[in-house]
């Protein structure tokens, strides 16, 4: 009888094993506590819906979930390289800031045997030390029904007849100072910086654009009309149009700024089983086909299939993708800290 028990409970303990490393694309549930740094509000929500709680969590982990904003997590993994453990085990990044941290030698590598599923997503999202998740393009969104033309460009922004009526999100000043960049040179090549100060300023003098701290409150400045135009991601604006803001598309004559969120593991993470199996859960394909659709932002797991009428309304046009630009990662690996302090210091005050 104690052997039968035995043996019962060895098979039960198999195939619940088996059934976690198939669920996880087969990496291993280990259990445990694995500490998270993600942004808050919706971001947040969305990763606990879809993937923390089905899939992370089932698996025996504990979450805790560091959420602060962009820039303060940046620093706590600069600062870590110092410390004899970093503060997280995984941390929400977008494709730049992972180029800058891992320049400084800041992330662990993670190639395809730590994160299987890294072997579906699309080649060019990835790098050695950065796990590509959700991309779209940053653009443009504007009222439709209190403006007669959409505008056409990120220049058109500077008209005076848009003044006071322009709202810009503080979280991602990067954006508007590459966004003034296409407008003087049409590339992100050889950016001039004096000349996008100078350029900046003007617009400032020109359309008063309201700042606000991040994507929620200027969601909330477009459905008051606070505001009627914002540059935004596209995933962003479709997503305030399915909460019944007044807000379409439009796409710049630039075109779009590139942007693909992820996942990289800091050096020294308390526990580095769990950041792999996390970040191979945030690339179930299911999960992300359910994501998505609520996001607006396009799947980097290949295997990821969308319904036709949200690929349709998610995806760029051919046309579109080719005039997208990527980031100029190495100009903000060295010019980041003293624009942040301009912007900061001068475009705000």
């Amino acid at each position: 009888m104690s052997y039968l028990m035995n043996r019962r409970g060895f098979l039960a303990g198999a195939t619940s094993a088996m059934a976690l490393m198939s669920s996880a694309g087969g990496v291993r549930a280990e259990g445990g506590q694995i500490i998270v740094a993600n942004w808050g509000g919706d971001w947040n929500d969305r990763t606990v819906q879809f993937f923390e709680a089905p899939i992370v969590e089932k698996a025996g982990y504990t979450v805790v979930r560091d959420l602060d904003g962009f820039d303060q997590r940046r620093t706590k993994i600069i600062a870590s390289r110092r410390l004899p453990r970093a503060p997280m085990d995984v941390a929400h990044m977008d494709d730049a800031t992972a180029f800058e941290l891992a320049s400084l030698e800041a992330l662990d590598a993670i190639d395809e045997q730590a994160v299987p599923r890294l072997k579906d997503t699309l080649s060019i999202l990835r790098t050695p030390t950065f796990v590509p998740w959700q991309y779209s393009a940053w653009i443009i969104g504007y009222n439709p029904k209190k403006l007669k033309e959409a505008p056409k460009s990120f220049a058109d922004l500077w008209d005076p007849k848009y003044k006071g009526i322009v709202g810009l999100s503080d979280a991602h000043w990067f954006h508007h100072i590459e966004s003034t960049a296409l407008k003087l040179g049409k590339s992100l090549d050889n950016i001039n910086i004096e000349a996008v100060k100078a350029s900046m300023m003007e617009w400032k003098k020109a359309a008063s654009p309201r700042i606000y701290p991040n994507h929620l409150q200027i969601e909330q400045a477009l459905k008051n009309e606070e505001i009627l135009v914002a540059p935004e991601y596209k995933a962003r604006i479709l997503q305030f149009a399915s909460e019944g803001v007044d807000v379409v598309s439009a796409y710049p004559a630039e075109g779009g700024i590139g942007i693909i969120f992820g996942l990289v593991m800091p050096k020294k993470g308390p526990n580095p089983q769990a950041a792999k199996f996390y970040c191979n859960a945030l690339l179930d394909p299911d999960g992300l086909t359910a994501l998505v659709q609520k996001s607006f932002y396009s799947p980097s797991n290949t295997k990821s299939v969308l319904p036709e009428a949200a690929a349709k309304q998610i995806e760029f046009t051919e046309q579109e993708k080719k005039a997208i630009h990527s980031r100029p990662h190495a100009f903000w690996l060295k010019n980041r800290n003293d624009l942040l302090d301009w912007w900061n210091k001068e475009f705000k005050s």
